[in-house]
Order: structure tokens, then C-alpha cells, then sequence
């Protein structure tokens, strides 16, 4: 199975990360707006360690991350992995610049994000985790197709509150009831394989 390459939205493009890209991927870490909305993948630090964060992830066969840019601007960044023999994938980060909310990049690059995995790679299924307050990435999940079928309750502790985890399913079957008329790659014949 082919991971990564370059998936382009309306707006978006999601692409392989470049060594260039690291220094951002640490302040949106360290922002506190980032902190508040996601779990965060990796802690800050010296972009050495970031270097070597890197170069593991793409030693890791199941495992993707893609940078995100629009109109050539790194916006934010994508991770994630395929999992249940090549049957579904968990999306573990969708972290757009917070000085770039609120214009749509999210939602571009879920839906392109979604194309590739369920019309190009053939997943049967995709998974997330989304805390309860994070009210953007839960209207992006509903509006894709998600369902939540387990929760954490108080599992994040921050602004003086606990708050509840969520995760959410979607099923190939969901996708294409719900965005037949958005898909950029044909359905696979019977059997076929890309």
C-alpha cells in the first residue's frame, strides 16, 4: 500500500513534510490555542529532537505525515496511520496554524484528506479522536460522516475543568452515501486493486 504523496483539495494541498517544515510543527505545539483544541503529538522541543521524530515517522511503513499548505504557505499538518491489515485508518492529528482558523482549511483538507483514503486506497473504515469541546472538528466529523461510538468522560483535564473524549467511526459506506457526488477517483471494480 502506497501511503502519502500528495493530496490536493480546493483549497489545500496536503504533501510530504520537508525538514523546513519542523520549526512551525513546534510552535503550533507549543501555541496554546493548539494545546487547548488537540491532544498534541509530541511535546516541544529542540529541532533536533524534532529531526529525529521525523525520521522515525518515516520509517514506519503504516504510518503517514503530511504537511499542509495553501497558495505555497505551510497552514498545518496531518498524521496518522493504517491499521486492521490495511482496512482502516486512524487519523491521529489535523492541526491547521490557529492564525489560519476559520477559513475553511479544515474542512478542505478532511474532505480531500477522506477522497484519497476511502476512494483511493479502498479503507474500509476511519477512525478519530476528538475532545468533547472541540466544536470545529466535531461539525467537520459530522458533516463528513462520523458517528461516536465510545467516550472517555473527563479524560483531559485543563482551564481549571475536566473534559469527556470522544471516538468517532466512519465506514466506507457512510462515505459514499454521503459524498458519492465528490469523488475525484472511480469506484474499484470487484476484486480490483490500486
Amino acid at each position: 500500500m502506497a501511503l502519502g504523496g500528495t493530496i490536493r483539495g480546493k483549497k489545500t494541498v496536503l504533501r510530504l513534510p520537508v525538514e523546513a517544515d519542523l520549526a512551525a510543527y513546534n510552535e503550533w505545539m507549543a501555541d496554546l490555542r493548539v494545546r487547548r483544541a488537540h491532544s498534541i503529538w509530541h511535546e516541544p522541543a529542540m529541532p533536533a529532537t524534532w529531526k529525529e521524530r521525523f525520521k522515525e515517522i518515516a520509517k514506519e511503513k503504516q504510518t503517514v505525515l503530511w504537511s499542509i499548505e495553501t497558495e505555497g504557505k505551510l497552514i498545518g499538518l496531518a498524521a496518522g496511520h493504517v491499521w486492521g491489515m490495511g482496512n482502516g485508518f486512524d487519523l491521529s492529528q489535523l492541526v491547521i496554524d490557529p492564525d489560519e482558523w476559520r477559513k475553511g482549511y479544515g474542512s478542505d483538507v478532511a474532505l480531500a484528506l477522506h477522497r484519497y483514503l476511502f476512494d483511493y486506497l479502498d479503507l474500509r473504515r476511519s477512525d478519530l479522536e476528538l475532545r468533547a469541546d472541540n466544536a470545529a472538528a466535531l461539525r467537520i466529523a459530522d458533516r463528513l460522516g462520523y458517528v461516536e461510538y465510545a467516550r472517555g468522560h473527563e479524560a483531559a483535564y485543563r482551564d481549571g475543568a475536566y473534559v469527556d473524549q470522544v471516538r468517532l467511526l466512519m465506514e466506507k459506506e457512510t462515505w459514499h452515501e454521503r459524498w458519492s457526488a465528490e469523488r475525484e477517483y472511480g469506484p474499484l471494480a470487484a476484486g480490483a486493486t490500486r
